[in-house]
């Protein structure tokens, strides 16, 4: 992780990518979409999961980079899992993924059974159409993606990337995206191939247009914030 704090984020040289990500065990629907300058300079499909993290890793700084898919898990289970940090969570994950996606409780197919209150992360809060990430089964899940996606993410770390809001930007940074509330925000160019394509291109141009907010972002010093994670949105910021 390299420069001074969101060194270049904010700037007309800055390149934003978006990956809308799968979860599937042999993935389909992974999408990358680049835009530079405010033009889309890459869209297409990725084949795996570890293609995509190695295309965004290649772009060239400034260069931020949204993923749609969640980034930890609530406190309360992180606590659960001896975690302290968002980090030991990935490590966790990398080595017990597959027994929660068997599932395991709390992660869950057929009926949800958790309260209300410990389904979500606190910033989901501010999505009302949001996901649980330990929901296994239905349109939109995440939980698949997500327990597949944090193994990844050191990977990002180890090529120079911040990770938002775990660590300081500088001019390379990945962080969490929710697409449904990032397509409103700008005009759709279509027709699209796929959902995948829509989302993906969508969310990269969304990041262009608000670029501005993305040379603001600054590590936290909220306690549970740095379990759980937080998801980036210009219209609905964290607290």
């Amino acid at each position: 992780m390299s420069g001074l704090p969101g060194a270049g984020l904010g700037n007309a040289d800055l390149t934003v990518a978006a990956v809308d990500w799968s979860g599937a065990k042999r993935p389909k629907g992974i999408w990358l979409a680049v835009v530079r300058d405010g033009a889309l300079v890459e869209s297409r499909s990725v084949a795996t999961r570890e293609e995509a993290v190695a295309a965004v890793a290649a772009l060239p700084a400034p260069v931020a980079a949204g993923f749609d898919f969640s980034f930890s898990v609530p406190a309360w289970f992180a606590a659960e899992l001896g975690c302290a940090s968002a980090p030991e969570v990935w490590a966790r994950a990398a080595r017990a993924g597959d027994a929660w996606l068997a599932p395991t409780a709390p992660f869950w197919r057929d009926r949800c059974p958790l309260p209300p209150e410990q389904r979500f992360r606190r910033c989901e809060a501010r999505f009302p159409t949001a996901k649980s990430v330990f929901q296994l089964v239905g349109n939109g899940q995440v939980g698949a993606g997500s327990v597949r996606g944090m193994p990844l993410l050191p990977s990002l770390r180890a090529a120079g990337f911040a990770i938002w809001p775990f660590d300081e930007p500088g001019d390379r940074v990945a962080f969490e995206i929710y697409p449904t509330a990032l397509r409103p925000l700008v005009t759709a160019p279509g027709p699209f191939s796929t959902h995948d394509e829509r989302d993906a291109v969508l969310s990269a141009l969304a990041l262009w247009e608000h670029r501005a907010g993305l040379g603001r972002l600054r590590k936290t010093d909220d306690p549970v914030t740095l379990v759980e994670g937080d998801v980036w949105d210009p219209v609905s910021p964290s607290p």
